[in-house]
């Protein structure tokens, strides 16, 4: 039996594309017009984003603290519990919203947790 989350290599136009199954996509949230990025390592790993502009300070932040720019895109996807379960990348689209996620920045390089 074929497994149901298998993904299927499709060619479009001339580009290689992954035809992502179903389960997937409902079990990620995916909706027409979202992003998916597939970072590998090892494994791979998939997270849902916005298609939003990270403004530079707020990516140069990220990137000192993290070293690499597939964990800066993966912690700006994650629901983070210190923005009410929101994920930083969705307060990006407002300037309140930025300021929100660079005071969560601050407090993470002092280690404010509180």
């Amino acid at each position: 039996m074929k497994n149901p989350l298998c993904s299927k290599a499709v060619n479009i136009d001339g580009k290689l594309m992954i035809e992502i199954p179903d389960p997937v996509v409902e079990k990620l949230a995916i909706s027409s017009g979202d992003f998916v990025e597939f970072g590998s390592t090892k494994n791979v790993s998939f997270w849902k984003s916005e298609n939003v502009d990270v403004p530079t300070d707020v990516f140069n932040a990220l990137l000192e603290m993290f070293k690499t720019e597939d964990y800066v895109f993966q912690w700006l996807n994650k629901k983070q519990k210190y923005l009410l379960g929101k994920a930083p990348i969705t307060l990006l689209n407002t300037s309140a919203g930025k300021e929100e996620v660079l005071g969560l920045i601050e407090r993470l390089i002092r280690g404010d947790l509180s």
